[in-house]
């Protein structure tokens, strides 16, 4: 899928007192699936602030994470919104991604079944998450692709808990939530990781179940380790910096929006998600406006949550420096400018 988006919202434009630059600079940005973990950019596009700090970006889905992250080190795209954990391992690999803003405050990944594997297992919602998890044993279960964050997360919710994930269950690449989706209805696989529209689209479907919810179950590996971060490469950061600075400042300035007109960001989200029924949109959007950052910073308790998460299944352990996988500089900026903070 590959869609351009400069479409601008111009009473949107006008609140923020200002339109689109004379001469807007072109610019990628690589996806990895279209859902709600890139609200934020859906805000910035369809909101008009990446217009209003002088961008046209288009908006390219790849559909997974590891994808995402070799269309920045190849220079195919400026920056995107990728999983933390891409910027520790680019490092520790050689690799040359950074961190310019955190994106979305929680790591919003479902584990969901089909109706016929939760009858299968005996799993209900009342269940202790290690119980739920015990009883996923042979079970096949797709993520998007190897090394991705949905993959790290399946195989930590196992490791975490005393199991092999190479052997416990059958772990499927199938690329983003629509193969996935497709996949369980036609009983390809008895589970996917993955989250809003489409885990809840498969409860709609009476395909499917949730059966483990970051939304609502404690899951203490994951507490307080955010989804996505707004991502570059070195390459980028040293040839395109006002390019960089323009999309952080848009990004904080959708945040802004966010916080201060969730009705309208909500309105701009349906537009951008039409063919989703209306309870299932609701239910998704409550649990989404909650994790909009209030401010661009990436903490460094985030940072060291979201490294230790990661080394439950990375061997040799990651240990990277929070100022080498975090360039504060234009979230500092942005955050003062826009955010007064």
């Amino acid at each position: 899928m590959r869609r351009s988006w400069w479409a601008t919202v111009g009473v949107l434009l006008f609140a923020l007192g200002t339109g689109p630059a004379a001469a807007a600079t072109k610019v990628t940005s690589a996806l990895g699936g279209d859902c709600f973990i890139f609200t934020l950019h859906h805000l910035a596009l369809r909101g008009g602030m990446f217009a209003a700090e002088g961008l046209e970006v288009e908006s390219v889905d790849v559909g997974s994470g590891p994808r995402q992250a070799a269309a920045l080190m190849g220079g195919s795209s400026e920056f995107t919104m990728l999983g933390f954990i891409h910027v520790l391992k680019s490092i520790t690999q050689g690799g040359n991604l950074v961190a310019l803003s955190v994106g979305l405050n929680l790591m919003d990944i479902q584990l969901v079944l089909s109706n016929e594997a939760i009858q299968k297992t005996g799993i209900i919602k009342t269940m202790p998450v290690d119980e739920r998890v015990r009883r996923l044993k042979g079970l096949k279960i797709s993520i998007t692709t190897p090394g991705s964050t949905t993959d790290t997360w399946t195989r930590s919710l196992l490791k975490a808990r005393g199991h092999d994930p190479d052997s416990f269950v059958t772990i499927q690449a199938l690329a983003g939530g629509n193969p996935m989706l497709a996949a369980l209805s036609k009983k390809a696989t008895e589970g996917f990781s993955w989250g809003p529209p489409q885990s809840h689209m498969a409860v709609s479907q009476g395909v499917g179940q949730i059966a483990i919810d970051p939304f609502t179950d404690v899951i203490p590996e994951i507490d307080g380790v955010p989804y996505v971060v707004i991502i570059t490469s070195r390459d980028t950061l040293e040839r395109k910096p006002q390019v960089l600075r323009a999309a952080v400042r848009a990004y904080t300035k959708a945040m802004k929006f966010a916080q201060e007109q969730p009705a309208a960001a909500r309105q701009i989200m349906r537009k951008d998600f039409p063919d989703i029924e209306e309870p299932i949109f609701d239910a998704a959007w409550a649990n989404y406006v909650k994790a909009i950052p209030t401010s661009p910073m990436i903490s460094r308790e985030t940072f060291e949550k979201t490294q230790a998460w990661l080394n439950i299944t990375a061997a040799p352990p990651v240990k990277v420096p929070y100022e080498t996988a975090f360039h504060d500089k234009f979230a500092k900026e942005a955050a003062a400018e826009i955010l007064g903070k």
